[in-house]
């Protein structure tokens, strides 16, 4: 597809988030949007999400963004034609120490009065969620019901799909290597199929954020921290289906994937690239202990293979949402942390709320970009 000329907002990054954006802005009128991605839609860091989806998330605002996802791929094959093999597995959190309890209690006090169904277990009850699981060491567990799983391809493709049905313009292969500005105010983009006149330019660029906010001048506090996951081979002896299972102590996590089981270190490096991501088989060393304590049967398993992916991470773990400091025109969107996936519903609404109504039905200060460079 050619690369229009002029739009009323460019979106830079065809991932979830920003193939949420452009549909929310087209349903809501703004046909002319374009999205630049410099690969393939959904190709970056959504395509190396484990696709997990849970309402256990320590501030209201993350909580309610969570609620209003879940709504959304309860009916999303209604809505988008598209089947995201969305299922209520539930998320399971082993605790070993008393202040890991501590933390997850007040978490759980704030998510019931929001109207999430988050319980406190006992061991003995996580395993018979779990029956496979080493639960001696634990002095609790913590089970939501509600959380569950999606396919972020699938996903993806259906917001991508609907914006197009609208008149969103959605063009791979293309990568934004500057923006233009006159008196502060963003004016276009140039890529690298020419420039595009735009009022409007969301940073929606995953693991690439800090890269696209030097576009603008600005520093963005955004590191692509990489993560492993790898699978089995079929491991029938462990049914499913399975929560999506975390040792909090260790990071280590898992869930069955049909037939197979992804395992999960719970590595998080800095590895200062946010386009190469390469594996490292080494991590199997630091995977396999952590996995084999908290489920002994999986000793029996056979590693088929695995994947690295980037989790854009923010000095405090939260998103930055609203416009950039200084720059007129330019909206972040960007330091999901890994989040994105499962936000991305509720994020496509409010941006486009922000951008068409001048602010979001839900006050987003929590995300505020400010944050980092306010004085202490």
């Amino acid at each position: 597809m050619s690369l229009p000329r002029t739009a009323s907002a460019v979106i830079i990054g065809g991932g979830v988030v920003g193939c949420s954006i452009a549909y929310h802005l087209a349903r809501r009128g703004q046909h002319d949007v374009v999205v630049l991605e410099r690969e393939t839609v959904g190709s970056g860091t959504t395509s190396k999400a484990a696709g997990g989806i849970r309402v256990q998330f320590p501030s209201e605002t993350e909580i309610r963004f969570s609620l209003e996802s879940i709504r959304v791929f309860e009916r999303f094959r209604e809505e988008f034609g598209v089947d995201p093999g969305y299922r209520k597995i539930g998320y399971l959190y082993l605790l070993s120490e008393e202040r890991h309890l501590r933390e997850f209690e007040k978490r759980i006090a704030l998510q019931r009065t929001l109207g999430a169904d988050v319980r406190v277990l006992t061991p003995a009850d996580a395993q018979k969620l779990v029956p496979a699981l080493r639960v001696d060491d634990l002095i609790a567990a913590v089970w939501g019901p509600q959380d569950g799983m999606a396919g972020p391809a699938e996903v993806t493709n259906g917001f991508a799909r609907r914006a197009r049905d609208l008149g969103a313009t959605i063009v791979e292969g293309v990568a934004a290597t500057a923006l233009e500005r006159s008196n502060g105010q963003v004016t276009g983009v140039k890529t690298s199929q020419g420039a595009v006149s735009t009022p409007i330019v969301v940073n929606a660029a995953g693991p690439a954020a800090a890269r696209v906010g030097r576009l603008a001048g600005l520093e963005l506090p955004v590191h692509p921290r990489r993560r492993h996951i790898f699978f089995t081979e079929p491991f029938p002896e462990i049914p499913g289906p399975v929560p999506l299972t975390s040792d909090v102590t260790s990071g280590f996590y898992f869930r069955k994937e049909m037939e197979q089981v992804l395992l999960s270190p719970g590595d998080v490096e800095d590895i200062g690239d946010d386009a190469n991501v390469p594996m490292d088989w080494g991590k199997v060393e630091e995977l396999v202990p952590k996995a084999i304590h908290r489920l002994p049967i999986i000793e029996r398993a056979r590693i088929a293979g695995g994947w690295a992916g980037l989790r854009p991470l923010t000095p405090d773990d939260h998103a930055i949402i609203g416009w950039a400091p200084g720059v007129a025109g330019f909206f972040l969107a960007v330091g999901f942390g890994g989040h994105g996936f499962q936000h991305s519903p509720a994020t496509g609404r409010y941006v486009a709320e922000w951008l068409l109504d001048g602010q979001p039905s839900l006050d987003l200060a929590f995300f505020a970009p400010e944050r980092f460079t306010r004085s202490p």
